[in-house]
């Protein structure tokens, strides 16, 4: 089946066309989902250490929920083709053009659809087919609507999905204890010069 068939899709907005300064209008800061967000959602590293947060000031009517992160649907980054679950800690961030938010309509495991579509040979072919670019490749709405999915029953997309959160937990506690284990051993090396 095509993804299309099961969910409804949002592009994110071009922040610089959706701000305004205007004082005759009612207007709402809203805070910017930022890549370096998304990509600690995914426990993936980010190069640039001090991104700031950034704001901007919008109209009300434009402000549509579709445009907001939520913990019930999936978010895309359209240049990495990478697909997370936000927590709610960044829940009613706004979509810049580099995301697309998925909400599904039929009864699936979000967690196991972030696997999916993340690690699935299977996705990762299609996905590789689909993006456009050679340098910077960009996967379109038009093309992720037209991805091919397996979905399978309910009971087992749990399991799938349990599973996969408990391997990203793995992962995130190795990460950390070499982080730790690097530092110990930094400090152990300081430590040797200045007895000396």
């Amino acid at each position: 089946m095509k993804l299309y068939e099961i969910a409804q899709f949002t592009q994110g907005a071009f922040a610089n066309r959706l701000e305004t300064f205007a004082d005759n209008i009612e207007t709402s800061t809203v805070r910017l989902l930022s890549l370096k967000q998304f990509n600690e959602t995914l426990g993936l590293t980010y190069r640039i250490s001090n991104e700031k947060s950034a704001e901007i000031t919008v109209p009300k009517e434009k402000l549509t929920p579709q445009l907001l992160t939520d913990s019930n649907s999936l978010i895309l980054h359209t240049h990495t083709q990478k697909f997370a679950l936000l927590p709610d800690k960044y829940s009613g961030l706004l979509l810049t053009n580099n995301f697309i938010k998925i909400q599904f309509t039929s009864d699936v495991d979000l967690t196991f659809f972030e696997w999916y579509f993340n690690e699935h040979p299977v996705i990762q072919k299609q996905l590789s087919v689909l993006s456009e670019g050679t340098v910077n490749s960009l996967l379109k709405l038009s093309h992720l609507k037209d991805l091919e999915i397996d979905l399978p029953p309910i009971q087992k997309q749990k399991t799938v999905g349990e599973i996969a959160q408990l391997k990203k937990k793995q992962q995130s506690l190795l990460t950390e204890k070499r982080d730790l284990q690097q530092l110990y051993i930094q400090q152990k090396l300081i430590q040797s010069i200045n007895v000396n």
